[in-house]
């Protein structure tokens, strides 16, 4: 009898995961297509039935769950033996994939990747963008090498690198009685009469905000929940509120704008913390230290 290949495996991992097609093809870095034939080879060869897939849901049969759970250990061991090999390398070296969530992405790999791909010439860099949870799980599950996250934001059996802090400022429409004010810096006491505007629930952004306002403040956050970070900018050029963004976003190409005015917040005392993650087990440390260093003195 035939063993099932590594990336068979890998596949059905994915797909218990992700109960859906798409996303765990993303996750696995290939078409949903190829993930599917992959799934259908690996059950023609154990001869059962392993995913059942409805044209609203897609699920796991009892016999199915249980080879995952088995193919989870076997995904991360292997994944351990060719970051081993790696390791021996005298630089990063063959693919590395790299998560990085939504409020961090936009505003730093345009510029960030050039440079990678100039000091780095002999890795594949393999991206995904999504949120912290499900970064940091496929982190854990050895989908991912990598993890450029915001903290605060509870994580366990990870070593963190802290990058730089990511300091709010207060965006506002320039026709706001506030974008008026002489003041360098605004406070709770300031804004707590405005109208809040954040991301919608998931974005460790919104949290950080959250954390970041007083109570009075918090008590006028808008209804209305972006779902990124354009359309919140969007927003407040529109005269809809205002809202709080990080250093990253100030600095980006999003900000390219004459509607909006940027004053910083409570004297620079509430920030993010932008880190790059791995797993504590993976013989790539090293190298992923040297990374870390990198990314420091280039975002």
């Amino acid at each position: 009898m035939f063993h099932p290949t590594f990336r068979q495996l890998k596949y059905l991992v994915s797909v218990s995961k992700c109960l859906h097609f798409g996303k765990a093809a993303k996750e696995c870095f290939v078409s949903q297509s190829t993930l599917s034939s992959g799934i259908q080879e690996l059950e023609k060869l154990l001869n059962v039935k392993l995913v059942e897939r409805t044209k609203r849901k897609v699920f796991l049969t009892p016999l199915g769950e249980k080879i995952a759970d088995k193919a989870k250990y076997i995904n991360i061991e292997m994944n351990d033996v060719l970051d081993l090999a790696k390791s021996a390398q005298e630089h990063m070296f063959g693919e590395t994939r790299l998560g990085v969530i939504p409020t961090i992405a936009p505003y730093i790999l345009p510029r960030l990747m050039p440079k990678i791909r100039k000091e780095y010439t002999s890795i594949s860099l393999k991206l995904v963008e999504d949120q912290t949870a499900n970064i940091l799980n496929m982190l854990y599950s050895g989908s991912l090498d990598l993890a450029l996250i915001a903290r605060p934001y509870k994580v366990e059996n990870l070593h963190i690198e802290l990058i730089k802090k990511d300091f709010f400022h207060v965006a506002l429409p320039t026709d706001s009685p506030l974008a008026e004010t002489k003041k360098k810096s605004l406070n709770n006491k300031d804004i707590s009469n405005s109208n809040m505007l954040l991301l919608d629930e998931g974005h460790c952004l919104r949290d950080h905000a959250l954390q970041a306002c007083s109570k009075e403040a918090k008590q006028k956050i808008d209804a209305f929940k972006a779902t990124s970070l354009l359309t919140l900018v969007q927003m407040v050029a529109n005269n809809s509120g205002i809202t709080l963004l990080p250093d990253l976003v100030i600095n980006s190409e999003l900000l390219k704008t004459n509607k909006i005015k940027i004053l910083n917040y409570e004297n620079n005392q509430n920030y993010r913390e932008i880190a790059v993650c791995w797993r504590i087990s993976t013989p790539r440390s090293k190298d992923f230290l040297k990374f870390a260093e990198f990314l420091k003195k280039n975002i």
